[in-house]
């Protein structure tokens, strides 16, 4: 009997099956697939990522835009554009700067610095003064530091640039100068724009035009336009434009001071 019931266990219509186990050749062939669908996947999430944030950068464009035109109702009855420094620092303290003006027309906390009595502290930044994508400086002697932590904001006042130009060049009314400019171009120039080219993904690549992509970086930066008050990109500025810019605001700030 003990001899029967030992045949009958090893019998191979009792013993279990064995399973079949992974190849190294199949082992290869799913780390290869798996490989090839990361290569797909991961370049697309950052472009989803980026896009993420530029549509929340121009939706912050957007909201310091309405304070702009809420300050130039209160202001000058839609006349002037606010006359600031077109940078927080600087040794001109005759003008108040960009953020003092507009945080008493934008609903949003005022940037403010995280050592109240040292000038040269980091800024502590929300929205709508800080672009998401401005996340990282290009600048070395800053420790690479990101715009709205150097400056307490990520974008430029445009207008304030010609506004300095035009007390530089002595011209009679530099602010009433820019912003009939500004009137008569309207639509077509920006307030603000990104102070930097962190809108510049490695899958698109826009090179300031009739130059060589080598001798000028990319320029892939958001504004906020007079006028309408749209937020879109912004096409490159040449010299030539600059330079017919403050052209008419010679002309309709009325002249150089003798």
């Amino acid at each position: 009997k003990q001899s029967r019931g030992l045949f009958v266990l090893l019998s191979p219509m009792t013993r279990t099956p064995r399973q079949p186990g992974f190849t190294l050749i199949e082992l290869l062939v799913v780390i290869a697939i798996i490989a090839v669908l990361a290569g797909i996947l991961v370049p697309a999430l950052g472009r989803a990522r980026d896009s993420s944030r530029n549509v929340k950068c121009l939706a912050n464009l957007k909201g310091i835009g309405v304070g702009v035109q809420i300050y130039m109702d209160t202001e000058s009855k839609g006349q002037l554009l606010p006359k600031v420094r077109p940078l927080q620092e600087g040794e001109n303290t005759n003008d108040p700067d960009l953020l003092d003006v507009m945080s008493r027309y934008v609903d949003a906390s005022r940037p403010v610095r995280t050592d109240p009595n040292d000038p040269d502290s980091d800024w502590i930044v929300g929205d709508p003064w800080r672009c998401p994508s401005d996340d990282r400086g290009f600048d070395a002697a800053s420790g690479f530091k990101p715009a709205w932590q150097s400056n307490g904001i990520s974008y430029e006042y445009v207008p304030g640039i010609f506004m300095l130009a035009a007390e530089l060049f002595f011209i009679r009314d530099p602010q009433g100068g820019v912003s009939k400019t500004w009137q008569q171009r309207n639509t077509q120039l920006p307030v603000l724009i990104d102070a930097s080219n962190w809108h510049n993904p490695r899958w698109e690549i826009d090179t300031r035009s009739g130059t060589n992509a080598d001798e000028l970086p990319a320029w892939r930066r958001n504004g906020l336009y007079y006028g309408d008050w749209r937020a879109e990109k912004v096409p490159p500025v040449t010299q030539e434009d600059g330079e017919s810019i403050l052209a008419d605001v010679v002309k309709n700030g009325g002249g150089v001071n003798p």
